[in-house]
């Protein structure tokens, strides 16, 4: 016998082997890999940016603006909307919040609530987050957060006035 006779031989072999060692479980069992377990992304928000799209990001009036929607890839799973504005204070009054930027996309990660720096001049970055198609619609303000949010920013001040009234400077 030659050298290729003995290889299919011990091949065929190492096979059955396989095969009774595996108890027929590959002929039995439908295997999928990991790319086809994962679950589908079927997650349509809106992008886009008002400084290179102008008031149609600002206010979507057409919640059918085809040309603002994004299908969702990978593993970007949440609709977000940024909102970027301003408010300038004196001693005795307080402008109304000014916006100057917003943004709508998908994302893998989102943290709800605002940011604010400064004093006198406060900048506000607010951040919105949402699971569903087209549901960033919204324009990054408190009104825009859900109930886990509200109850988590409640929490938090409850925190703050409980650490003030039990430990007073």
């Amino acid at each position: 016998m030659d050298n290729n006779g003995a290889h299919s031989i011990i091949i065929f072999v190492m096979l059955m082997g396989l095969f009774q060692f595996t108890g027929g479980q590959l002929l039995q069992k439908e295997h999928r890999t990991h790319a086809a377990t994962e679950r589908a992304n079927d997650l349509w928000c809106y992008q886009c940016d008002s400084m290179e799209d102008g008031e149609q990001c600002v206010e979507l009036h057409d919640k059918n603006q085809t040309s603002l929607v994004k299908k969702c890839k990978g593993d970007k799973r949440i609709c977000i909307v940024k909102r970027f504005s301003f408010t300038t204070s004196t001693e005795n009054s307080t402008s109304e919040p000014m916006m100057w930027a917003i943004e709508r996309n998908c994302t893998n990660k989102c943290e709800p609530g605002c940011i604010v720096i400064g004093e006198r001049t406060k900048l506000y970055a607010c951040t919105a987050c949402c699971e569903k198609s087209y549901c960033n619609t919204g324009k990054g303000t408190a009104n825009d957060l859900g109930k886990r949010e509200i109850g988590f920013i409640l929490a938090l001040i409850l925190q703050g006035l409980l650490t003030y009234a039990l430990y007073p400077a």
